[in-house]
């Protein structure tokens, strides 16, 4: 469970995005706050935000956050902003509002549930904390691990060193290498089996970045079709185009072309197991241009598919 305090900095970040650029005063601030179907307020006493609350939550705010809540005026009529030109954009933010949210639903409108339909949860979220305790602290975690590859058996007892934590389609991913030493690992969450701490700690690798081993690649699967990242040029049929724009499938999206038949988007990536079946997965509606590598690997599954129906 997330801390209440923390909850209380989420709310705040959270009811101020709402208001836009327009800021709330603080009277308007604590008529949110004490909204009968704000479950927070209750759980925390039923008090009002004070001037001085808020002061100190502005600053908690900036200083875990990074985010900038500005007053466009002094006085009796000041109102609070979220100051969008200087905060930055964080995941993390966004999942924790998203998971305070989510458990708003389901305590307020529990008796709806039938009503509010969820995907299932990701089974090995179970370990998420033993992970994230071992991330801290740099200690080896010792796991066992069933694969879903055929002819695997199961892997009792691996001696492992956490690197990073990784969600791609609602599904848990954990980088890591084998203590004994070799390469780098990734295993899915919901294939361990069982997941213990011990008291071995290791030296986290120098200058390693996560989010730059996996800034080149689309998903999880880092097993390349390319040595290095290459332009990759997509076009896109139909409606799918605004869904691109929408949400883009990696950082390195743009635009090269758009007519009123089709939108050409390029990549600068290396294109791998996930990148090929999400592109799969729209296969009436977009088409490998470049480079041939791909377009040749797509056109061979396609071709297989489409045989399976004839």
């Amino acid at each position: 469970m997330v801390p209440l305090l923390l909850k209380r900095y989420l709310w705040l970040v959270d009811t101020l995005s709402r208001a836009g650029d327009l800021g709330l005063t603080l009277a308007e601030i604590n008529d949110a706050w004490a909204n009968p179907y704000n479950r927070l307020y209750k759980d925390c006493g039923g008090n009002e935000i004070s001037k001085r609350t808020l002061l100190n939550h502005r600053n908690a705010i900036g200083e875990q956050f990074h985010i900038d809540i500005e007053c466009l005026r002094r006085g009796a009529d000041s109102r609070y902003k979220i100051n969008t030109d200087t905060s930055e954009k964080n995941p993390m933010v966004e999942w924790l509002l998203s998971a305070i949210s989510t458990e708003n639903l389901a305590i307020e409108y529990n008796n709806i549930s039938d009503k509010i339909l969820l995907e299932p949860a990701d089974m090995g979220s179970v370990y998420l904390s033993t992970i994230a305790h071992a991330l801290k602290g740099n200690l080896r975690l010792s796991i066992n691990y069933q694969s879903f590859h055929l002819g695997k058996q199961l892997q009792n007892d691996v001696l492992i060193e956490a690197l990073a934590l990784k969600m791609f389609k609602r599904r848990w991913y954990l980088l890591c290498k084998k203590a004994n030493g070799g390469g780098l690992r990734l295993y899915a969450l919901d294939r361990i089996k069982e997941c213990r701490l011990t008291d071995e700690t290791f030296d986290y690798p120098d200058n390693f970045s996560a989010k730059e081993y996996f800034s080149d690649f689309y998903g999880v699967s880092t097993d390349a079709y390319t040595e290095e990242p290459c332009r990759v040029i997509l076009r896109a049929y139909q409606e799918l185009p605004q869904y691109l724009k929408a949400q883009p499938l990696h950082h390195s999206q743009e635009i090269l072309a758009e007519d009123d038949n089709h939108t050409d988007f390029a990549y600068w990536l290396r294109p791998a197991f996930d990148f090929v079946h999400e592109i799969l997965s729209h296969s009436d509606q977009l088409e490998v241009i470049s480079p041939d590598i791909l377009r040749s690997q797509v056109g061979k599954i396609l071709k297989i598919s489409s045989e399976k129906y004839l």
